[in-house]
């Protein structure tokens, strides 16, 4: 979505500590988009799927929200139309790039609890359900896809948004142009590979463009 997602009355609202969330009813819809393909034979693992998308876009916008938070800046998180954002504050380039990097960081991270988890399932007497051996597999799998496209710097990307930051700092005259013309290149580079890889993964690539930052007050 290129703006602001906008409120309605079948909104989810609620609070990860001090940090807002609400969730437009659209972005269950998207969700469920994203990975019918690999599971509409199977509504219960269609169901838990869905509910893995919704915890990996809430992990990587935590990312960014609470690092923005540790700065002493307030952060609201919404997710909407495949995806969704965490309104951020811009300051030091050094500053903002923590805001940026946190967001993948806390994919990969979850990406590592759940590797963990099914090493510990794998190795105890009593094996797991079977569905959850296979939401843990789509958490890792799309966890580690999903924060490692975000570092491609394409805008609105992380990855875009990070090589703008650096790129400005370095030459505050010509560093957005730069920034352009770097994304403009990966975004092609991204489109080429992104035809040829599993239909599933497509449909991550196409949910994961949109996600970024807002900065508070725009």
């Amino acid at each position: 979505m290129m703006g602001r997602i906008p409120e309605t009355q079948f909104d989810l609202r609620f609070r990860v500590g001090p940090i807002p969330v609400r969730v437009h009813p659209v972005f269950w819809v998207t969700a469920a988009f994203v990975v019918w393909g690999a599971y509409n034979h199977d509504p219960p693992q269609l169901l838990l799927a869905v509910l893995a998308v919704f915890l990996s876009v809430l992990v990587h916008e935590l990312g960014h929200a609470t690092m923005t938070r540790i700065f002493g800046w307030p952060s609201e998180i919404v997710l909407g139309f495949f995806g969704g954002y965490a309104t951020t504050s811009r300051t030091s380039t050094g500053r903002n790039l923590a805001v940026l990097f946190a967001g993948p960081g806390a994919g990969l991270a979850l990406a590592a609890l759940s590797f963990a988890t099914i090493v510990v399932l794998a190795r105890s007497e009593q094996a797991a359900l079977p569905r959850v051996n296979e939401t843990l597999g789509f958490l890792l799998v799309v966890n580690i896809f999903w924060s490692v496209l975000n570092l491609v710097p394409v805008l609105p990307l992380d990855g875009g948004q990070i090589a703008r930051e650096i790129l400005v700092w370095q030459n505050p005259y010509r560093g957005q142009q730069r920034a352009m013309l770097v994304s403009a290149v990966a975004e092609l580079g991204r489109l080429l590979q992104a035809t040829s890889t599993d239909r599933l993964f497509w449909r991550f690539f196409l949910a994961c463009s949109p996600t970024r930052t807002f900065p508070a007050g725009r």
